[in-house]
């Protein structure tokens, strides 16, 4: 067997030739070559039925009589093992059994009389082919579909909105595959395209990854932009896919790497739709729980969490610590600086408070500038270093406001359950015990208040023993 490379364009199939007669069957090669195919050859049944087990064919271009296997021969033996093969037999012999009878007894595709010539050959193969392509998209149709259906549930799970994003891009990695892809969104709530509005990079892979919205070129600004005010996908170079929840668009895939089959684009189309829904949902779960301002949780499902937390830890008898904290002498800010300043300053405060809290930590605000943080299987340790840490931080924020930078102090309160208290606990109401632990934290802060400010005080301890803040663990 030898391999024919062909410097024409690929047609991306695959076809084998297999005929005992080696002239005959490189002028078919040849010719197949010059349509851009990538051509095997194999000089008797045997060998083909080895190429068929070895690698992916699309088209079988078989001589009916040869030594050792026949055709018909071959045709049985393949289709053990691979259905989607076109197979179209050639012959020469008129002793043969009738084209008809063979098409009907035999899983082939085609019939073609030697003495026909070659156009007619050609014919076949353009036929059977296309036939090939389609059977590839309804399968890619059927596993996409099913791909589909099995990432939904992942996608409609409560989450952090960018990592739906980065599932989003996973999913469609896995649906059609791709090198670097981004979701854009709109700066503000992302909410549907206003005349002027700017678009961000929220998520990305490869290329995209570390990359912004003025990273990206002029055509392909034009190219996402042109999508979010069609409402269609664009396949190309790049693929642009608008993700819009009814008539709300929500964001933008831009993926590079052209989908090559264009039932997928029907696919990406399903898979945008729920994508978008997903993300929608998230969106009005974080309108409907988070504070606006400061980003934190707001007070009832912060309550809400704090509640399964102390029962969870009471059922692994483990500890839970809360904080409170309070901006120190904040009503100044707003009396000096006007209301305007003093958002400006809790929703630095609020930034803050995220970035330095572990993955498993939540914050919440209690209301006006008294913050609040469940430290869930923490100890009082534990809960000291971390409420310290944060401390810190604000003691050196700096917040921009016209033309001179605002900063603020806080003060904190601890308070922990134990694992002894929190098994006790747990036979009670998880109310009690969520509003006791909250009612000591929020007597620790006033104690760190009565300590001079700027301080964090532990839940049982004497004002008159609070260290100053640097000697804190």
């Amino acid at each position: 067997m030898a391999r024919i490379r062909t410097q024409s364009p690929s047609s991306g199939h695959t076809v084998l030739v297999v005929d005992d007669d080696s002239e005959l069957r490189a002028t078919i090669v040849q010719l197949l070559s010059g349509d851009g195919h990538d051509v095997i050859e194999a000089a008797n049944g045997a060998d083909a039925v080895q190429v068929c087990k070895g690698r992916k064919i699309h088209l079988m271009l078989l001589d009916y009589f040869m030594p050792g296997l026949t055709g018909e021969d071959v045709i049985r033996q393949v289709r053990t093992f691979d259905h989607d093969v076109q197979i179209i037999l050639q012959t020469g012999y008129a002793s043969e059994k009738p084209p008809r009878q063979m098409m009907r007894d035999l899983d082939i595709q085609g019939f073609h009389d030697k003495s026909e010539g070659p156009d007619k050959m050609l014919v076949w193969v353009d036929a059977a082919l296309k036939t090939f392509r389609q059977m590839r998209a309804i399968h890619a149709s059927r596993s996409g579909l099913d791909y589909i259906l099995k990432a939904t549930p992942e996608l409609h799970r409560l989450q952090p909105l960018d990592d739906l994003l980065k599932g989003v891009l996973l999913q469609i990695q896995g649906l059609v595959g791709f090198r670097s892809a981004c979701v854009a969104t709109f700066e503000h709530a992302m909410v549907s395209l206003v005349q002027g509005e700017a678009l961000s990079i929220r998520v990305g892979t490869g290329r995209f990854e570390s990359g912004t919205w003025e990273s990206l070129s002029d055509h392909e600004q034009a190219l996402v932009h042109a999508a979010v005010q069609s409402g269609e996908s664009h396949l190309g170079a790049q693929v642009v896919l608008p993700l819009k929840a009814g008539q709300k668009t929500v964001g933008v895939v831009l993926v590079d790497n052209p989908v090559r089959l264009e039932g997928d684009r029907h696919l990406l189309e399903i898979f945008a739709a729920q994508a978008a829904v997903a993300i929608e949902n998230v969106r009005l779960y974080t309108l409907a729980t988070t504070d606006d301002l400061t980003g934190l949780m707001n007070k009832r499902p912060w309550l809400n969490r704090l509640s399964e937390t102390v029962l969870l830890a009471a059922r692994g008898e483990m500890a839970t610590s809360v904080l409170v904290l309070d901006l120190d002498h904040f009503k100044s800010v707003n009396d000096r600086y006007g209301h305007l300043a003093g958002d400006r300053v809790l929703k630095a405060v609020g930034r803050l408070l995220l970035q330095h809290l572990r993955i498993t930590d939540v914050g919440g605000r209690y209301g006006g500038e008294e913050l609040m943080v469940v430290l869930p299987q923490t100890g009082e340790a534990g809960s000291l270093v971390i409420a310290e840490r944060v401390r810190a931080a604000v003691e050196s924020l700096r917040v921009p406001w016209e033309g001179q930078d605002l900063s603020v102090t806080v003060s904190v309160g601890c308070a922990t359950l134990g694992p002894v208290e929190l098994t006790d606990a747990a036979s009670l109401r998880s109310q009690e015990s969520d509003l006791e632990l909250l009612a000591r934290a929020d007597a620790a802060l006033y104690v760190a208040k009565a300590g001079g400010r700027n301080r964090v005080a532990q839940s049982g301890c004497d004002p008159k023993s609070i260290l100053p803040c640097a000697s804190v663990p």
